[in-house]
């Protein structure tokens, strides 16, 4: 990113928080956006697809949408928005800062002896140390497609279930299928 879009962030939010007091019913639009060009990684083996275009709100940062151009990404970030508000959440006043939202944790919290385990055995990491969601993947730990290859065959060995299939590699559904596939309670 550049000095210039640096510099114009905290002005576009700052104007359209000003211009949001003119109404109290808010739309894509009203908000002030970002396009960020991203670094391509390479994920070849990974269940994962990158874009090279981001669109995002300003200081709401996780109300985003990634596209093979900006008219795409932008698309996408209209359509997550609308999602959000369809829900009947809460908009924050354009330009304000939206707080972190942390992902539900209600299906590993379930899970905390398997996971206990499973950080110890296949990432050699303790699990009661870290904030780990009903969201987090194998992918936030291993770094690299030998990294996964080598977490899938020490899962393997150690379990002897597969993983390849499970959409993201998240950690939840890897450790519901463990519970399952061993039967540990």
């Amino acid at each position: 990113m550049n000095k210039i879009s640096e510099f114009n962030r905290p002005f576009k939010a700052v104007l359209k928080q000003f211009l949001s007091y003119r109404s109290s019913s808010w739309n894509l639009h009203d908000y002030p956006i970002e396009f960020r060009k991203q670094k391509m990684l390479d994920l070849t083996g990974t269940n994962l697809t990158m874009y090279p275009w981001e669109a995002r709100i300003v200081n709401w940062y996780w109300m985003n949408g990634d596209g093979s151009s900006k008219k795409e990404a932008y698309l996408r970030l209209e359509e997550n928005f609308e999602q959000y508000k369809s829900a009947g959440k809460d908009l924050p006043r354009p330009g304000t800062k939206m707080e972190v939202m942390f992902a539900n944790v209600s299906r590993i919290d379930n899970l905390e002896s398997e996971a206990i385990q499973f950080f110890n055995e296949v990432l050699d990491m303790n699990y009661l140390e870290m904030f780990i969601s009903d969201e987090s993947s194998l992918y936030d730990f291993c770094w690299s497609d030998i990294l996964i290859l080598d977490a899938n065959v020490k899962i393997n060995k150690l379990y002897g279930i597969h993983i390849n299939d499970i959409e993201g590699l998240r950690i939840v559904d890897i450790l519901e299928r463990i519970k399952d596939g061993t039967r540990i309670t």
